[in-house]
């Protein structure tokens, strides 16, 4: 260890066949591996996808595009899925090829480890950190598991490696590159993950302080700029999805602790959980052999105390090093939330202390250092492949307790099959499976990941863990799927404690549904797939000469003649046209009383929606999207679609003869021509019996529970309740796009402005549309001017948007007519803060604070 140092360019070239060797093992396991990703894995898979196909079919660099792009992953930061994008532009999609991300972040790992082991000790230490990170099953598991936390831990280890030089470089060039690697690498660190915040805590402290106490101002100057630049790569993404992180830091932290039931902070398991856990993560050999080194070195057993050389570092580099692994540590127990890759940003820094240790071994006996690597070369081999022989089992158990990552060799998993039944019953639209049990081989996000490898067509949506749900579930959904033991019967035993199995035998008891088909998987479990036997929507190939016009035909309307008033009334509406123009229609229905029922009374009622309802391929990716996935279907073809669905007088509507007016408007180019239809009637009268109707489509929905927001806050569970099931139900949520098009063409007519002015607002709001969310409650606050809750909500988005001068004149009109209410105090107290009054902000805030005590009294 006593020769000269060698250069970077050498230990780069080392460090690549050692890298190119752990990518050959990986490879192999990959290969053999036949496990379908779990829930995590399956859902960081299905975001991937989507910036996958986002970026090259999509205008991505205008503003409006880029923010549609970082709208594709609004709770987790994108740093992974675009990495993993540009390896399937390279290598094509699949689960198998999305690991190959994991090794450009392991290559970035290797460098940040190398380079910080480098700086604080000395290049052989550098090396031997290298090989130690090879090694660790914690870290070998995190790079064949598609998780974020492997890219994390390269990228902090890279943010921590930069701020180090810095804080040592001497000249100001040095220090000014590396404060502005420091700033990049640490925002891609974040937007890699929001917990690499808390891993550089206390060191960023640790300079800031310094640099305060010191008096060097330009090196704050420096922190200060390499902040910037961390809040630039940081600030596009977390502009358009900064509402969504508070909800992330309950879900991910509280509510995941008390499902998993991980200790509580006042036990002694939550702080030593990460620490017992360490001969796990890094095994037994490439433990203790380097803490003895290091002992002995401390007494002065082993040589190197008095050395010329850097390995041995400073006192300063290793309180460093300490400070950013205690701190880690400390601040990760002091997380209800655990789980045992949280902490992998840790184990290189303590593998360049692990890596000294060995340092001190090679000094005078080198073949410790050797043998403790080949020992951990074979544990780690252990982990990885079975051997089917239980003495190196026992090896593998004693030097590395439960860290085995076994390939599955078994069969595979009918994911495939079962995306291609429900693909090929519906090929022209988009389908919706509700899951009844979740596991790791098969779940939601499973499904939903094979449906976006088969053009986006099938999604899947956890459902039945709400009893008061059930009914509503299976009117909205027309595919399930559900597990039970293979010799179990079938359905199984309903039980109040079992959510699940209560839908399911409300789901096989049902005449609506029928066992579709049944998959025998490899973990002695059946799947049952259950379809509609009547699909809400049908869509049929027709011959060229059917269609005879530009504009698609509504060939016929089935309706009843007479049902009570208030109560869905059950419609099929029958079209004939063009795909093109079916698949961008909107059907602008109006049913309005007859010539004879006319007055200012009588009222029409609504029943626009998209053609097929919305389900008509190709559509949005996501959510709040423009980008549509792909589809082979003639968009000349002429086809016949079938609906059946159920139209809502509101419950209001006098009792009367109303007859249906049409109209196609092509959302896509906003023209517009009134349709010729069957004459079509119906009487609403209170003495008519009651017929059995499908769910209400969802853009009535959607208007309905809109009319309840002129009420105020204690009605927005009851407006939000709903649209949370809706938005279960339609993945894409499509319905918000139709409802907004249809309301946007209604609010420009003279009826009920401003009930409809509410709904476009909502649908609006739901889709992120800031812009046109204000402009729509500007103009309904002069409609609705005396209601202070649209004042309110005007100031809510305007806030949203950073807008707070202008959220705090929209309040203002709000405060002076309804000071009482704790919601309005405490939105005036946020845009008050935001503006940087902070006295009028506390002020607002314990006005808020007091009604909200007077309330809960």
């Amino acid at each position: 260890m006593a020769k000269a140092p060698t250069s970077w360019v050498e230990d780069i070239v080392r460090i690549g066949v050692l890298w190119g060797g752990a990518i050959a093992i990986a490879a192999i396991w990959i290969m053999l591996d036949r496990t379908p990703p779990a829930w995590d894995q399956a859902e960081h898979l299905s975001l991937s996808m989507n910036f996958w196909w986002t970026l090259p079919h999509s205008s991505w660099w205008t503003a409006d595009g880029l923010r549609h792009l970082w709208m594709l992953s609004p709770k987790y930061p994108p740093v992974l899925y675009l990495v993993t994008a540009g390896v399937h532009t390279v290598f094509g999609p699949g689960a198998d090829i999305a690991i190959v991300a994991n090794a450009i972040f392991g290559l970035i790992l290797l460098i940040a480890t190398y380079g910080l082991g480098r700086h604080l000790f000395s290049p052989q230490i550098g090396l031997l950190a290298v090989g130690l990170v090879l090694l660790m099953p914690r870290l070998v598991k995190l790079s064949l598991d598609f998780q974020l936390d492997y890219a994390l831990t390269a990228l902090v280890v890279a943010s921590l490696w930069s701020l180090t030089v810095w804080r040592d470089a001497q000249s100001p060039l040095r220090q000014w590159l590396w404060a502005g690697a420091f700033g990049l690498s640490y925002g891609l660190a974040l937007m890699t993950k929001q917990s690499a915040l808390l891993f550089l805590l206390v060191p960023l402290l640790w300079v800031v302080l310094a640099t305060l106490w010191r008096r060097r101002w330009g090196r704050l100057l420096q922190l200060v700029v390499a902040g910037l630049l961390t809040l630039g790569v940081m600030l596009p993404w977390l502009s358009v999805n900064w509402l969504f992180q508070f909800s992330i830091i309950g879900n991910t932290n509280v509510a995941s602790a008390q499902a998993e039931g991980d200790p509580m902070l006042n036990t002694v398991a939550a702080w030593t959980y990460y620490w017992r856990d360490l001969p796990s993560a890094i095994s037994w050999g490439l433990l203790i052999v380097p803490l003895v080194g290091l002992v002995l070195w401390a007494v002065g057993l082993l040589p190197g105390r008095k050395s010329t050389l850097q390995l041995d570092g400073t006192p300063a580099g290793r309180l460093w090093l300490l400070a950013y692994i205690v701190g880690g540590y400390v601040l990760w127990s002091g997380i209800v939330n655990k789980d045992l890759r949280y902490i992998a940003p840790v184990l290189p820094a303590i593998s360049v202390l692990l890596a000294w240790g060995l340092a001190c071994w090679w000094r005078k006996w080198p073949w410790v250092t050797t043998a403790t690597y080949l020992v951990g070369l074979l544990t780690a081999l252990l982990t990885l492949f079975p051997t089917g022989l239980p003495s190196l089992d026992w090896v593998s158990q004693t030097l590395a307790p439960n860290a085995t990552f076994y390939p599955y060799l078994g069969e595979p998993y009918p994911h495939d099959e079962v995306i291609a039944q429900v693909a090929q019953t519906q090929p022209y639209q988009l389908s919706t499976v509700g899951g009844l049990q979740s596991t790791a081989a098969f779940n939601q996000h499973t499904v939903s990941y094979y449906g976006k490898l088969a053009d986006y067509q099938v999604y899947g949506r956890q459902v039945g863990s709400r009893p008061s749900k059930h009914e509503q579930d299976l009117r909205s959904l027309s595919w399930f799927y559900a597990q039970g033991a293979i010799d179990a019967p079938w359905p199984p035993p309903a039980s109040p404690e079992d959510e699940q199995a209560q839908l399911v035998n409300l789901l096989a008891a049902s005449p609506d549904f029928a066992i579709d088909q049944t998959w025998d998987l490899p973990n002695a479990t059946r799947l049952y797939l259950y379809r509609r036997q009547q699909l809400p929507v049908t869509v049929t190939t027709l011959p060229e000469t059917a269609c005879t016009s530009d504009i698609p035909q509504l060939r016929r309307i089935d309706v009843p003649t007479a049902v009570p008033p208030g109560q869905p009334i059950p419609v099929t509406y029958q079209w004939v046209g063009r795909w093109a123009a079916l698949r961008t229609g909107l059907a602008v229905l109006t049913w309005e009383p007859t010539a004879t029922e006319a007055s200012s009374v009588v009222r029409p009622w609504i029943h626009d929606h998209g053609i097929g309802l919305g389900t008509l391929r190709p559509h949005p990716i996501q959510p709040q999207q423009t980008t549509l996935s792909a589809a082979e279907i003639n968009p000349d073809g002429c086809f016949q679609i079938i609906e059946r669905t159920a139209t809502l007088p509101p419950a209001m509507t006098p009792a009367g003869n109303y007859r249906l007016v049409a109209r196609y408007v092509d959302k896509a180019g906003r023209e517009s021509a009134p349709l010729s239809i069957p004459a079509t009637a119906i009487a609403l009268s209170p003495t008519a019996a009651s017929i059995a109707a499908p769910e209400v489509d969802w853009v009535t929905q959607l208007r309905e529970v809109s009319q309840l927001l002129p009420l105020g806050p204690d009605y927005l569970d009851e407006v939000f309740d709903p649209i949370g099931r809706l938005n279960l139900y339609d993945p894409i949520q499509n319905y918000l796009v139709q409802a907004e098009q249809s309301l946007q063409r209604r609010w420009e007519g003279p009826d009920d402005a401003v009930n409809y002015g509410y709904g476009l607002v909502l649908s609006q709001v739901l889709q992120l549309k800031v812009d046109e969310a204000i402009a729509s409650l500007e103009l309904l606050a002069q409609q609705d001017a005396a209601n202070p809750y649209v004042h309110a909500y005007l100031g809510f988005v305007n806030l949203y948007a950073w807008r707070p001068r202008a959220a705090q004149a929209a309040l203002a009109p709000a405060l002076a007519m309804a000071p009482d209410v704790p919601e309005i105090q405490g939105l005036s107290a946020i845009a008050a803060l935001m503006q940087g009054n902070l006295w009028s902000a506390w002020q607002a805030g314990q006005q808020a604070i007091a009604l909200l005590n007077a309330d809960a009294e």
